[in-house]
Formats: C-alpha cells, structure tokens, sequence
C-alpha cells in the first residue's frame, strides 16, 4: 500500500469511528489494540496504524510519504497530541487525511515508479 492509500484508508477508518486518549476504541468506549476485531474507533495516529498494518506489501517508505504529507498540514510533531486537542472534531482528522492524501497523490505522480 503506497503512501496516498494509506492516507485514504486511515480515512476510511476515521470515518467509521474516530476517538480521542487512546489510538483504537470499542464501541462501548474501552481502549483496544488498532488490529483487533473489537476496535471500532481508531484516533488519527492509530488509523494510520491499523491501515499499515492491514497490507503487508506495506514498506517504510510508504509510511515516510504519509507522515511527510500529513507533516505539511500540521505543525504540531505528535500525531496524537495534535488529535487529543480538546477542539479537535473527526471532520478536522478526516480533512486533513484528505488533503494528505491528495499531496502524496501528487508525489506519487511524480515518484520515478521503477523504485522497489
């Protein structure tokens, strides 16, 4: 999974449930590891986890673009921090995704794609 892919399937996972103190969450509200079966929320820092970890054509490079197009929308260097702001909604996480996303889109279109 490129770096664009993992944005959008972070967003997927926000989408479906967001949460704040904790990177996943059950439904009733309890902390949970971001691949169980029983998460249901996932905070920004653990949907980028649990997309990662959900393709294991996944590479370190791939999460390197992701972070690096979330890293030119935010200034703040805690991915968690900056989603356990009290101000904080599941619309500004999942715009941000998008709009990371939409960056390592372009990277991507200008990556020289015979890189293994």
């Amino acid at each position: 999974m490129n770096g664009s892919e993992l944005l959008h399937e972070a967003g997927a996972l926000v989408a479906a449930g967001w949460c704040q103190g904790h990177e996943a969450m059950t439904a009733d509200g309890e902390a949970a590891d971001v691949e169980a079966e029983a998460a249901a929320r996932w905070s920004l820092l653990g949907a980028l986890q649990a997309a990662t970890l959900s393709d294991e054509t996944t590479r370190v490079h791939d999460v390197a673009v992701a972070v690096s197009a979330i890293a030119e929308l935010i200034t703040d260097p805690s991915l968690a921090n900056w989603n356990d702001q009290p101000e904080r909604t599941s619309s500004d996480v999942g715009l941000l995704l998008e709009r990371a996303e939409a960056i390592a889109s372009e990277d991507l279109d200008g990556a020289d794609l015979s890189r293994s």
